[in-house]
């Protein structure tokens, strides 16, 4: 499939740059929404996405769909809206709850369909290789962790030494049991050496979060929220998501979009590291985290606090599709 992909890309002139599988991504309208949505202004720039979606423009049908999917990338405004509203806002119509639009999008998509195919588990290896050839690191990640957890074992040799299979992920043997042997040569932080038995203190955490790629939107949320104290802050933001896993899955939406560095410094990064760690936690297990993190790190409980006020219900204007 990489291989035959790569083919039809030197044929056509296409390359796997960013912006060259989706199209509407350099239309002005729609980067002028996403600067806004970057910023973290919902108001001004969901509507603009409604508006292009219902016009046929891919780029918005799947960035509405892949935030209508995952409550990490929605800011209070849209969190906090009457169901309707934001129904109208965030899917197609159709149905009783309207339809996400990734389904309109697929009719003429790739990516898009093969996140439709993802979420109805109608493949998983194979998507995720398309996903790894399309520039698309974060989905092929996440269809893999999917298909992984269905079928309640790993992937067997040919596919974790397969070229496009991600480092990150090697350790998803058939067995899912690891060795020391599996896990000698990683970093002494590397939180995966756990599954073998072996321990990874905090000062080695630190040093792993501090040069891994996986951590960049640790480091940019740290560098810009507690610049003082940036090891302690991260080495807290990893206690609070307390999961490799789903630290492999954040990131941006679609780097065909948004590549994932503009979008680990964006104001939407940022916060969206706050609100994937807030959402893993009910409010009883959160008041505890706090704390724990404060012992940690005050300045990153401190902000954590700060971005849950951000979602307590409060009396907000509602924005309405242009006519």
């Amino acid at each position: 499939m990489t291989l035959l992909l790569a083919l039809f890309l030197a044929l056509t002139g296409l390359s796997p740059a960013y912006g060259q599988h989706i199209d509407g991504v350099d239309d002005p309208e729609f980067r002028t929404a996403l600067s806004l949505w970057l910023e973290g202004d919902d108001a001004n720039s969901i509507p603009r996405f409604a508006v292009l979606a219902h016009e046929d423009h891919p780029a918005s049908q799947i960035l509405l769909a892949l935030i209508d999917k995952t409550a990490a990338w929605q800011g209070p405004m849209i969190a906090l809206l009457p169901r309707a509203e934001r129904v109208e806002l965030l899917r197609a119509p159709g149905a009783m709850s309207g339809r996400n639009w990734m389904s309109v999008a697929a009719e003429s998509n790739q990516i898009a369909q093969d996140w439709v195919a993802l979420w109805q588990m109608q493949g998983g290896v194979d998507i995720a290789e398309r996903f790894s050839a399309l520039g698309e690191a974060r989905a092929a990640r996440t269809a893999l962790l999917m298909t992984a957890n269905r079928q309640g074992t790993g992937f067997a040799p040919p596919v974790l030494t397969a070229p496009w299979y991600p480092e990150s992920l090697r350790h998803l043997t058939h067995s899912r049991a690891l060795s020391v042997d599996d896990v000698i040569g990683l970093h002494a932080g590397h939180p995966i050496r756990k599954s073998a038995g072996l321990p990874v203190d905090d000062d080695d955490l630190r040093a792993w979060l501090k040069q891994s790629p996986l951590s960049r939107h640790f480091r940019a949320a740290c560098a810009r929220t507690c610049p003082d104290t940036q090891a302690d802050c991260m080495l807290a933001l990893y206690h609070g998501l307390s999961s490799y896993y789903a630290l492999l899955v954040m990131g941006s939406p679609s780097a065909n979009i948004i590549p994932e560095e503009e979008f680990a410094e964006s104001a939407r990064g940022i916060q969206s590291v706050a609100r994937q760690i807030l959402v893993r936690h009910t409010a009883r297990t959160r008041e505890v985290m706090l704390r724990e993190l404060g012992d940690i790190d005050t300045c990153a409980a401190t902000w954590l606090q700060g971005e849950y006020q951000r979602y307590v219900p409060a009396l907000r204007s509602v924005p309405t599709l242009p006519d």
